[in-house]
């Protein structure tokens, strides 16, 4: 219990270190409460609930450290980083890795979520240009046959060898 009342205060702490709403605040704010959560989780609910802690602790320390228009994404990648992590990391470790796991996955989560959803920074986006080619379209000779465009050369009528230019 001393355990998880000290990342609750460090989650406490960590919220008026930075005036500014930052990156760091957030990735502060989703890692400390992921690994809060997990560690509550796995107090009340073993394994499974140390996953869920991870999601739900991820989540509300996001919010917590979170203003603006990037708090959604941070509460939703907060809480996604928090419980992959919390998964991989009790897969590794067990108790502990599923502790560490939760924590660099909601920091991580919150962190990205932020910076996907804010809608202040100048986005550019990347086009690809396709390179110029030769549309040839069929015509209809008006007896059943279709020519092909300039591009393969002149319809030829085979059956009059005066008519083309080249006696195939």
């Amino acid at each position: 219990m001393k355990f998880s009342l000290f990342f609750l205060s460090l989650m406490f702490a960590a919220g008026h270190a930075f005036a500014a709403d930052s990156d760091v605040k957030t990735a502060v704010g989703g890692g400390v409460g992921a690994a809060a959560g997990t560690a509550i989780g796995q107090a009340v609910g073993g394994k499974t609930g140390a996953i869920v802690g991870g999601a739900v602790g991820g989540g509300v320390g996001a919010a917590a450290t979170t203003k603006g228009d990037g708090k959604t994404g941070a509460v939703v990648g907060g809480a996604v980083g928090g419980a992959a992590g919390a998964a991989v990391g009790q897969s590794v470790g067990g108790k502990t890795g599923a502790v560490v796991g939760a924590g660099v996955g909601g920091a991580a989560g919150a962190a990205v979520g932020k910076n996907v959803t804010e809608t202040d920074a100048p986005r550019t986006a990347t086009v690809a240009v396709p390179v110029a080619t030769r549309v040839v379209v069929g015509e209809d000779d008006h007896h059943g046959k279709k020519k092909r465009g300039h591009a393969y050369g002149h319809y030829k009528n085979r059956n009059n060898p005066g008519h083309s230019k080249h006696n195939d």
